[in-house]
């Protein structure tokens, strides 16, 4: 019975599920069977932004801090608001302007991020 559990997940690319379904634990078939999709579909999301991340190329993050003192914020706008993702939230539209070596790019890649990790 396994291995036809593991062919038939293999077969439906259940990789995640293959994997695991032994170390679910559950008080119902209904929630083992709820857990175990709700794992696989997070699973699935997580390899998907991890590839869209490395195909994206974001610049590496050096270890220097950024300079938020020298940042000139629009009516509205704060270092909180940019880095909570708020203007996601808002379905609001950023445009980061200045000179070069001004850290546009780099600000850019920390919300990035930020917005991967906390998972907006």
């Amino acid at each position: 019975m396994e291995l036809a559990i593991q062919e038939y997940a293999k077969r439906l690319k259940l990789s995640w599920i293959r994997q695991h379904y032994q170390d679910v634990q559950s008080t119902s078939n209904e929630e083992y069977l709820l857990i175990l999709l709700e794992l696989e579909v997070q699973q699935r999301e997580e390899r998907r932004v991890n590839l869209l991340l490395s195909q994206a190329a974001l610049p590496k993050i050096s270890s220097i801090p950024f300079q938020w003192d020298e940042i000139e914020y629009n009516k509205g706008l704060t270092k909180n608001y940019l880095l909570e993702g708020q203007f996601i939230k808002n379905q609001e539209n950023l445009i980061f302007y200045g000179g070069i070596g001004t850290g546009k790019t780099f600000l850019s890649t920390l919300i990035g991020l930020k917005c991967h990790t906390e998972k907006w």
